[in-house]
């Protein structure tokens, strides 16, 4: 524990963790909305990220465990640890309801011009409206909502290729697809992440019983937005790329 990439690999299992469970539980009230009010936006929105939860989350929840085996070096592929088990079980995920490159194709093929993209362009408004709300709030507007931003904006950037591409050059959105899913997946949870930091933050000020869970949360939201919400910058330069470098070699190079 006191080794700095011990640490690395342990808080970006925390932080992905509890952002990836919090998303799942807010997807879960969409369902819920959905079937039980008749709540159309609630089904449009779930619909849309239902490919994100499945898809983003068990690949990156697989890189999480192995990350989780790893902490233990070479005892970690040692059975008697169990943690090579945990590799095990998680890596099916990925592949249980079709491979995730299926949900990423089923969440750029179909689900982003669903309604028109009313769906999507929900997001991208629920989150403007979010910035715009506590950007009074200068802690939580420097480490949670200026990070948020600039990942929307890479997701608003990609969408943008796919809707200018997608017909007339399928191939370049299709070979983007996975980075796309993956982007859309980081920015989900940067907003997930920056909800329950204002959460946090209300907590603290309010004077809280239990200020070491507030205090370890935003911690744990502050890695997350400043380690790995950045990724939404390397996904959309692999977009920009389009179908050539994907494309390149014929079949019989392979």
């Amino acid at each position: 524990i006191v080794h700095p990439d011990i640490r690395r690999m342990l808080m970006e299992q925390k932080s992905f963790v509890e952002g990836a469970r919090a998303f799942t539980m807010w997807g879960a009230t969409l369902i819920d909305r959905a079937h039980r009010l008749g709540d159309a936006q609630a089904e449009g929105l779930i619909s849309l990220l239902t490919p994100v939860i499945k898809g983003f989350q068990t690949d990156v929840g697989f890189d999480m465990t192995v990350k989780a085996q790893q902490v233990f070096g070479g005892h970690g592929y040692i059975e008697d640890a169990g943690m090579s088990q945990f590799a095990r079980d998680a890596r099916i995920a990925m592949i249980y309801e079709g491979a995730n490159g299926v949900q990423a194709l089923d969440l750029v093929g179909r689900k982003l011009a669903a309604e028109g993209g009313k769906p999507a362009m929900a997001v991208f408004e629920m989150i403007k409206t979010f910035c715009r709300e506590n950007a009074d709030h200068e802690d939580l507007n420097r480490d949670f909502l200026e990070p948020l931003k600039a990942a929307s904006r890479d997701l608003q950037a990609a969408m943008m290729i796919f809707m200018e591409q997608g017909m007339k050059n399928p191939n370049a959105a299709l070979a983007g697809s996975s980075d796309f899913m993956h982007l859309f997946g980081h920015v989900c949870l940067g907003w997930i992440w920056a909800r329950m930091a204002r959460a946090s933050h209300a907590a603290l000020d309010g004077g809280t019983s239990d200020a070491t869970f507030h205090e370890t949360k935003l911690a744990t939201g502050r890695y997350y937005m400043a380690r790995q919400l950045p990724a939404t910058a390397l996904h959309l330069a692999r977009i920009r790329t389009g179908a050539e470098p994907v494309m390149a070699l014929e079949a019989g190079a392979f």
